[in-house]
């Protein structure tokens, strides 16, 4: 196990930032279209039997794209704004405390027959609160297991495992379902100009694998991983590790409570806009799927976090002045500098693999293979998880691992009939598990030195050891699930199947 985990970390240091990687793509690009069209390849697309032509980035017309296009392409690149948008509304119900509030009660709070599923149900929604998950959950998982007799190691492995290997699974739309759906729909684009995909396109596959996730998740925490903590790393009498209680003040629960009534309210106002069938969020046929209601789900969701935030925060005097507010929001926004690094040169790379025709020409030539070899249907969907979920322990960046993958894989697998949104879901699984299991997470480390407050002697290998059986477990549950759902044939979000026609 060791030397497997020094495998990992080395190949793992090994690979440059992904800013640095998608520079060297972004090159990589301009040097294969110009061979490609040097070699004038071509390829037939068997949708509309038009030939495909791969054109030089270095040619006259593609030295004046690059140079042209670099602000547009980084202005125009469709996760930008709806990363923005959304964060700057769930940044201000984070900035108030109303994320952290919430998990706490929902775990401090729960009866000590329900606390493995409690803490699964938490760290998998929590995903809405991005890093705070893990840095308020592992700890207080912990905290609550030892002060009700458990073993506080398996409260904090639930809690690192909610949080990272369920992190794409949420009863909420997040930030990552924005985030993903922005860099499909330009993936999409490479084959289809027209094709769009929604932040809700994977809602309800991921809201139901939430209740899959933590039942599994609760089975192997309290079956197999605390028992045999319990053999391995039994405590001493004495673990010096304070106990804190966390009680609401009185302003805090009413806070809540007019949160509360404010969902309510919220919910019932959008209802009464769209339920008229002559509603102008409605599509012309007077129907929602698809319609501009699915379209206005971002400045939908940034309405009603910034509703419930202002609540809250005022409730709580955490908004003392109308000044608080574009504060809350820019110190979100602050967070999201790295991420916004990066989709600069993404969207570089993703403009270049777009005008040079070079997407279209692999997807082609890949969809190609695909069928001619009749690897399709449920055994590419298995293989396809299980590429994502190993690519995953080298780079646990989501966003930097879809960016990378999306441009090949989402119009290839379009060639072959499969929905761009299926095959984000598909990405999904594998994007999760992994994570508690890499040591280039960045909340790896993390969650070691909670669990080191209990066991000051436990290492890297016992961490994985306790985290594998979860990782493993969600892999197979959740993909097993996701064939029961095409089995099915139940759709995986608002009119979207595994196959677009």
């Amino acid at each position: 196990m060791q030397a497997v985990l020094h495998a990992v970390e080395r190949v793992g240091n090994k690979l440059p930032h992904p800013f640095i990687l998608f520079v060297i793509l972004a090159g990589v690009v301009i040097l294969a279209s110009s061979l490609l069209s040097w070699l004038g390849v071509t390829a037939v697309n068997p949708k509309t039997d038009a030939e495909v032509v791969v054109r030089s980035l270095l040619s006259d017309d593609g030295i004046q794209f690059m140079f042209t296009s670099v602000v547009s392409n980084f202005v125009n690149f469709p996760p930008l704004g709806l990363i923005l948008v959304v964060m700057f509304g769930i940044g201000l119900a984070d900035k108030v405390g109303l994320m952290s509030t919430l998990m706490k009660v929902s775990v401090a709070k729960a009866p000590p027959s329900l606390l493995t599923f409690a803490v699964f149900m938490a760290g998998i929604c929590g995903s809405i609160a991005s890093d705070a998950n893990y840095l308020i959950l592992i700890p207080l998982a912990a905290m609550v297991y030892h002060s009700v007799g458990r073993h506080p190691v398996a409260g904090a492995a639930a809690a690192y495992a909610a949080a990272g290997a369920g992190f794409d699974a949420s009863l909420f739309v997040t930030v990552g379902d924005a985030l993903f759906a922005g860099i499909t729909t330009e993936a999409a684009r490479l084959v289809d100009p027209d094709a769009y995909v929604s932040p809700v396109d994977n809602y309800y596959f991921v809201a139901c694998s939430v209740f899959v996730l933590a039942a599994v998740g609760t089975l192997v925490i309290d079956k197999v991983i605390e028992p045999r903590l319990q053999r391995t790393l039994p405590l001493g009498k004495q673990v010096d590790v304070q106990i804190e209680h966390h009680e609401l003040s009185d302003a805090e629960r009413r806070g809540l409570k007019r949160v509360g009534w404010v969902t309510l309210a919220y919910l019932g106002l959008v209802f009464l806009i769209v339920y008229p069938e002559a509603s102008p969020l409605r599509n012309d046929a007077g129907g929602l799927i698809p319609s501009p209601f699915l379209e206005s789900l971002v400045p939908l969701m940034f309405g009603y976090f910034v509703a419930i935030g202002l609540t809250y925060g005022l409730a709580t005097a955490r908004i003392g002045s109308a000044q608080d507010v574009p504060k809350h929001m820019a110190d979100a926004a602050r967070e999201l500098a790295p991420t916004l690094v990066l989709f600069f040169a993404i969207s570089q790379f993703i403009a270049y693999f777009k005008w040079s025709e070079l997407g279209q020409f692999i997807a082609i030539e890949g969809s190609n293979i695909l069928q001619s070899t009749g690897f399709t249907g449920l055994p590419l969907v298995g293989a396809f998880i299980v590429m994502s979920a190993v690519l995953n322990v080298f780079m646990t960046s989501g966003s930097a691992q879809w960016a990378l993958m999306a441009p090949v894989f989402v119009p290839m697998l379009m060639m072959v009939d499969l929905d761009p949104a299926f095959v984000q879901a598909m990405f999904r699984i594998g994007d999760s598990s992994t994570n508690i299991i890499s040591p280039m997470s960045p909340y790896f480390s993390v969650a070691l030195v909670y669990m080191q407050r209990y066991k000051p002697d436990m290492g890297l290998g016992t961490l994985i050891a306790t985290m594998l059986p979860l990782a493993v477990t969600f892999l197979l549950a959740w993909s097993a699930f996701l064939m029961l759902w095409l089995s099915l044939g139940l759709p995986i979000g608002p009119g979207v199947y595994m196959m677009a026609s």
